[in-house]
């Protein structure tokens, strides 16, 4: 018997143990500190890249753009959603039962009636705003908006707002659609729901200065504004942001597994010797692949080692980055492989997002030291965040 109680008490220890960790884990109060600065630089990246589109903003979203509205209208409402099966075997044909039936399945390759809905659930501004005139109305005040959450002014209304602007971009040009919108929508997502706006923010020197006006008519004397109270909002957005950067990685290693190219150092070379994203232009860079072509080891080893590199990085991020001795090697790792995806693939705004997400790893201690740093370099400007903290 007491050995039975012994073994009930060791399993009762380790659940609560166990039940304890998650929760520190996932709602410790945290410094917000962190969330300030990823939405000041995933602001940026977002006005940035709905900017670009100011450039060609009708051949996006217009309704005669490169995907016309009314395909994208009969795509969101009348494609066929097919559940699983009920067995293992595939389900007898039927034959077509209306002459509505057979124009159904020439238009999408199925019988209305083997459909289990209609329709995909896509939200965008402009599938109902099509007027170019009051497009660049709303574009422009989007942009506005984008601004503001990147200063931090109203940031919980404006992040939902810039939330909702950037999914009504992607829901309406799927054509241009690739993984830096994927992960810069996924980032605001968690700065929305995050207090991304109690650091670093205009709405943080707006409190400051209020609270001082109201000081001032009491008579009152307060001490300087301290730095951001910590809560548990903020260490779950960046715990969920951390957590979903994990699965990305993880995903995208596990894929590369199921093909050839990776198993046999192949797929690196197809990227480098791509013009439509290597720069081949550039004599130097095809001296460089003329010259380690010539030299089959070198080839062999650079191959290799590039994708051995990339494929155990990718896999093993979500478990060495927890790791306090191994996080910084991981992130010096991924500033290595994204400076080669910006270099090599040419695509510098998707390595530039997923390095954002990758600072969400970055400690608050490190960012105020970073902060402290320039803040002493030379700058006139003070950070509401630091008001009150030691020179």
């Amino acid at each position: 018997m007491k050995a039975i109680d012994q073994e009930a008490g060791s399993a009762q220890a380790l659940v609560g143990s166990a039940l304890q960790g998650w929760s520190r884990f996932w709602f410790t109060p945290a410094d917000p500190t962190p969330l300030g600065v990823i939405r000041i630089l995933c602001g940026l990246m977002v006005l940035y890249v709905h900017l670009a589109y100011s450039y060609d903003l009708m051949n996006f979203h217009g309704p005669s753009g490169w995907l016309n509205l009314g395909i994208v209208n009969e795509f969101r409402k009348e494609a066929p959603l097919v559940g699983p099966t009920a067995s293992w075997e595939e389900p007898p044909a039927k034959p077509p039962e209306s002459p509505e039936d057979l124009a159904y399945a020439k238009r999408w390759g199925m019988l209305r009636s083997q459909a289990a809905a209609f329709g995909h659930p896509l939200v965008s501004l402009w599938f109902h705003v099509t007027d170019p005139t009051w497009m660049w109305v709303c574009h422009g005040a989007m942009l506005f908006i984008m601004f503001l959450f990147t200063i931090g002014f109203c940031t919980r209304v404006t992040g939902v707002l810039t939330w909702l602007s950037i999914l009504s971009y992607i829901q309406r040009a799927q054509t241009s659609l690739f993984g830096l919108d994927t992960i810069m929508n996924l980032t605001v997502f968690y700065l929305m729901i995050g207090p991304s706006g109690a650091a670093l923010s205009v709405d943080r020197l707006l409190a400051q200065y209020w609270r001082r006006v109201q000081a001032r008519r009491k008579g009152l004397v307060l001490p300087e504004f301290g730095p951001p109270v910590p809560s548990v909002s903020a260490n779950l957005a960046i715990r969920l942001l951390q957590v979903h950067v994990c699965f990305v990685y993880f995903a995208s290693g596990a894929s590369k597994l199921q093909g050839p190219a990776w198993w046999n150092g192949t797929a690196p070379w197809k990227t480098m010797a791509n013009y439509e994203f290597s720069p081949m232009n550039y004599q130097w860079y095809m001296y460089a692949l003329y010259f380690m072509v010539d030299h089959r080891w070198l080839w062999e080893l650079a191959m290799s080692s590039i994708a051995i590199f990339t494929l155990v990085f990718e896999v093993g991020f979500p478990f060495f980055i927890w790791n306090r001795n191994s996080r910084w090697i991981v992130i010096s790792a991924a500033v290595l492989l994204h400076l080669g995806i910006a270099i090599f693939m040419g695509l510098v705004t998707f390595s530039l997002m997923m390095l954002v997400a990758v600072s969400s790893f970055v400690p608050p201690e490190t960012w105020h030291r970073l902060l402290d740093y320039f803040q002493r370099g030379g700058t006139h400007v003070r950070l509401a965040y630091v008001e009150g903290r030691a020179a």
